[in-house]
């Protein structure tokens, strides 16, 4: 299909007649930050992020085309979407999803498009009661959201409850999953929005959810600001009453002076809760003393790293993992992390939450996230503590955390640190691990796995391939089995193709180019049934090829 470069603009229905808004503005938004920062924090990154970045403008202009012919093109080729259970504390399981990376990115574009409008609906920031996905798009970092994260609203809860005697602490149940769609187009059509993008912004969520009206789409930033919105009318409700409270996505801390003051204040959300089709979480759902609250939560008010009564958690806690490689500081900060995180004994801090039975998930992540800027030998000491077989089951809740930290580290470790991630990893599949039983991990452990070639390891993904009808690890085998030179295997797999999803179609591709003559031979063949974006992936895969540049899994 062409490309065009009509209808793309469209009229804002409150703004002067000469004012255009361009949806480009916003496709452009849309790659920069999936560029930046992936397009789920969940999955691992599928390599059409790169593309993004290597073939900017030819990817934003299939999104024009898409946005010019949405309705035609979503009914001939809807986005193919993956959802997947991945672990949530010990024994809970959520669904995540995946979403094809050329349609999520025009999901993201169209949201972003109102999102500030949403924003500007949204109870005030410097009211400090609602704390999550603020929108405020940053230029200098393609970032779409303000740093405001989950210890600032913790920590404004602490504040805020030295003031009163109860504290009602509770959050929604399974919201993202029960999101009403016909309530949030209401909400979108009351905004002033523009043109058609209510329209457009429903229909693919009803694809997403397989024309279920409700549900959104867990894992990236889109559906996030989507499901602000959703609160907006109970946060709005609970501030006109005069109802203290902080709210973080779907968790509540409700301020109360009595018992009784608090029963009703309960009562009153889950009313309006109840008018979006939304319950709260009656496992999670207490009244307490507010006292309680500041002994349960200390971590988050800490001693300064200065004072000697702190102790390591609280040092450990103290400090800011997050770190910009885009930064033009880049290098200092760095430096000044790595300084900070050596103040701390974190092979003491994993040594001491490994001997718990029950992990403390916030102080294991900082922790695990910490060791990717310790020196090689701390380094090799904390893999040493994290992957002792005994210490797998302790490691549920943060297993993704830990793979890819481990993945940011493995190329730059030595042999002996490559043979102990190996060994672990193999050794998960010969004892049968819960652990690669879920397949958001499985696809972790392959990225892993990938970095480096065996026989045994070969003989495992070959297997892995034959066994599972997940598209998203068949795709990551794909590619490792051609980075990896195994030409007889990607010779047999091509003949598959025309049976094959898209997300395995492209990696094909890709993997037709260590054929040499026979896949320049293929792709010769084939070029007439290639859809504008495998062409695209295809002279992507070129021009990587050429520069002996190879994807990741």
């Amino acid at each position: 299909m062409p490309l065009i470069k009509q209808d793309r603009q469209w009229w804002c229905t409150t703004l002067a007649p000469t004012v255009i808004v361009t949806m480009e503005k916003y496709i452009e938004r849309s790659l920069k930050n999936i560029i930046h920062f992936g397009d789920t924090d969940i999955f691992p990154f599928p390599f059409e992020r790169l593309l993004f970045e290597d073939k900017f403008e030819e990817s934003k202009a299939i999104l024009l085309n898409l946005h010019a012919h949405f309705e035609k093109l979503i009914a001939q080729r809807p986005p193919l979407i993956e959802v997947r259970l991945h672990q949530v504390g010990y024994f809970g399981f959520r669904k995540a999803t995946q979403i094809e990376p050329f349609w999520n990115a025009y999901y993201l574009a169209v949201v972003l498009a109102i999102a500030e409008e949403i924003e500007k609906t949204r109870i005030p920031l410097d009211a400090e009661t609602v704390f999550s996905y603020r929108y405020g798009w940053n230029t200098n970092n393609s970032s779409i959201f303000k740093e405001i994260t989950w210890n600032d609203y913790r920590s404004a809860c602490l504040s805020k409850s030295r003031g009163y005697k109860y504290v009602i602490q509770t959050d929604i149940s399974d919201f993202y999953d029960r999101v009403n769609h016909h309530k949030l187009e209401n909400e979108l059509m009351r905004m002033p929005n523009c043109h058609d993008l209510p329209f457009r912004i429903i229909k693919l969520l009803s694809n997403f959810s397989r024309t279920v009206s409700y549900g959104l789409p867990v894992g990236g930033p889109a559906s996030r600001i989507l499901a602000e919105l959703a609160l907006n009318h109970s946060d709005k409700h609970l501030h006109s009453k005069g109802i203290t409270f902080c709210r973080y996505a779907d968790d509540y801390t409700i301020f109360c002076n009595s018992q009784s003051e608090a029963y009703r204040s309960l009562v009153f959300l889950a009313e309006k809760l109840a008018n979006d089709g939304l319950s709260l979480q009656k496992a999670k759902t207490r009244i307490i003393p507010s006292k309680e609250l500041e002994s349960i939560h200390a971590f988050l008010d800490p001693l300064p790293s200065s004072n000697p009564m702190a102790d390591e958690e609280q040092k450990l806690l103290n400090i800011s993992i997050r770190f910009d490689p885009y930064s033009p500081t880049a290098e200092d900060d760095y430096e000044k992390l790595k300084d900070a995180v050596r103040s701390v004994d974190v092979i003491g801090i994993l040594a001491r939450e490994m001997n718990k039975t029950r992990i403390d998930q916030t102080v294991a992540k900082q922790a695990v996230n910490s060791i990717k800027v310790l020196d090689r030998d701390l380094q090799l000491a904390s893999l040493r503590i994290l992957l002792d077989p005994d210490n797998l089951i302790t490691l549920a809740p943060i297993f993704t955390t830990l793979m890819r930290a481990i993945r940011t580290m493995y190329l730059d470790l030595p042999e002996t640190g490559k043979n102990l991630v190996d060994e672990w990893l193999l050794h998960a599949f010969r004892s049968n691990s819960h652990l690669v039983s879920l397949d958001i991990n499985l696809c972790y452990v392959v990225q892993i796995l990938s970095l480096r070639h065996s026989y045994e390891k070969q003989k495992l993904l070959v297997k892995l391939y034959e066994d599972t009808s997940d598209h998203l690890l068949r795709r990551q085998i794909i590619v490792t089995m051609a980075n990896w030179g195994q030409h007889f295997w990607i010779a047999d797999k091509k003949n598959t193709f025309s049976k094959l999803t898209i997300w395995e179609k492209r990696a094909i591709i890709y993997a037709s180019f260590f054929l040499g003559d026979e896949g320049s031979h293929w792709r010769r063949h084939m070029r007439s049934s290639f859809d504008e974006i495998e062409s695209l992936v295809r002279d992507w895969s070129k021009d990587r090829f050429s520069n002996s540049k190879k994807i990741p899994a």
